[in-house]
């Protein structure tokens, strides 16, 4: 399972969903990987949100992910091809209204959709543009 920021951000910053994510990250049945895009914006996160130092919101994630036994990705040359197509199909121009704006994945999303369908693995995700991609979605919640 690739697990993407939105949902590391929910399990560290204990969000309402963030037990049910981090249940479904408990029960995978598939290796649990993430990508070092989405090490940075889990950190950056958590350094606007929580006004913590850029240096220990990247302690946190780091624990995080050594305790849960999730593997950090490098982002691959290989998987340009599958951003920009990801990007081609599901990019945030596809929905040029703001209140749809979420629908569309941004750059990272393209590189977190990359590493997981090039793996062949699922996704947990809070974010509802990821349900509407071909890839195997997890989510905390429905997604609309």
């Amino acid at each position: 399972m690739f697990i993407d920021a939105s949902a590391m951000v929910a399990i560290l910053l204990q969000e309402a969903n963030g037990e049910r994510l981090a249940a479904a990250i408990d029960a995978a049945s598939t290796p649990l990987a993430t990508n070092v895009i989405a090490v940075w914006e889990t950190a950056a996160a958590l350094h606007r949100k929580k006004n913590m130092s850029i240096a220990l919101a990247q302690m946190r994630v780091t624990e995080f992910l050594a305790a849960a036994g999730i593997e950090t990705l490098d982002a691959r040359r290989e998987e340009l091809p599958l951003a920009l197509a990801a990007f081609e199909r599901y990019g945030r121009h596809r929905y040029p209204l703001p209140a749809d704006r979420n629908k569309g994945l941004n750059l990272a999303d393209c590189f977190h959709y990359a590493a997981a369908k090039s793996r062949g693995l699922p996704i947990l995700t809070t974010d509802e543009g990821f349900a509407l991609t071909d890839l195997p979605t997890i989510a905390a919640k429905p997604l609309r």
